[in-house]
């Protein structure tokens, strides 16, 4: 099997724990959304067809896991994904910024409803999309930090093996 899947499946399963630990153990109105931190990470890393697969997975996962209607987060996953594959963003601060404005966007579209309109008052909606996009901004911070390390330990074993 290809280490780049290997890799990919890794990642999945971890984000997939811990999204599982903190819908069923964090009994909060807001809940970071790990899997749509890593889609956009993936994107940035111009792995395009790889980002857009995952968001469809992770969409009817999560659909899954919170009991939602299946779908839902998968179109909203794959909008978000398409629109950020625009995007060339290389350093951290961007990407804290980048995963601050798509994580408001994502709570936002998870609101709306068709024919109602948003579910929520304005003062709520502003209060919590701001603490969710927070919280995954936070989130973003630590994945590229863990990222980052891993990298540099791969690129040593790389150089250390190739001795």
């Amino acid at each position: 099997m290809n280490r780049r899947i290997i890799i990919l499946v890794e990642q999945f399963l971890i984000l997939m724990g811990l999204q599982i630990f903190f819908l069923n153990y964090f009994r909060s109105t807001v809940i970071p959304s790990f899997f749509l931190v890593w889609l956009l990470i993936l994107a940035w890393e111009e792995n395009t067809e790889i980002a857009l697969l995952m968001a469809f997975i992770t969409g009817m996962t999560y659909d899954l896991i919170s009991k939602g209607f299946y779908g839902t987060t998968s179109i909203i996953f794959l909008v978000i994904v398409y629109i950020n594959c625009f995007l060339k963003i290389k350093n951290t601060p961007e990407r804290i910024i980048g995963i601050f404005i798509f994580s408001i966007v994502y709570f936002l579209m998870g609101l709306f409803k068709y024919p109602d309109g948003f579910l929520w008052s304005p003062k709520a909606i502003f209060k919590y999309s701001l603490l969710f996009a927070l919280l995954n901004s936070i989130v973003g911070f630590f994945i590229e930090q863990g990222m980052k390390r891993l990298r540099l330990r791969w690129k040593t074993k790389k150089e250390f093996l190739s001795i």
